[in-house]
């Protein structure tokens, strides 16, 4: 399976925010909130139970490398 190189794997905000984007998908808590990160990808979610539910989801259904099936 062919990976994405064009996925940035840092990702840094104007208000200092910064999310590291590489590895397997997580969920990591910020001052403003919940997200699910990795992959190449930065998702918000309402709490650690939608993040958790989320990643489960991405897992079952997405592969290892992709975050999206075509």
């Amino acid at each position: 399976m062919a990976t994405n190189h064009d996925r940035p794997s840092r990702l840094r905000f104007s208000d200092g925010m910064e999310f590291d984007l590489s590895g397997d998908l997580r969920v990591v808590h910020r001052r403003d909130g919940w997200y699910v990160v990795g992959r190449g990808m930065l998702i918000p979610v309402a709490d650690r139970e939608e993040g958790d539910s989320m990643v489960a989801q991405m897992k079952n259904e997405g592969g290892s490398d992709d975050a999206l099936r075509t």
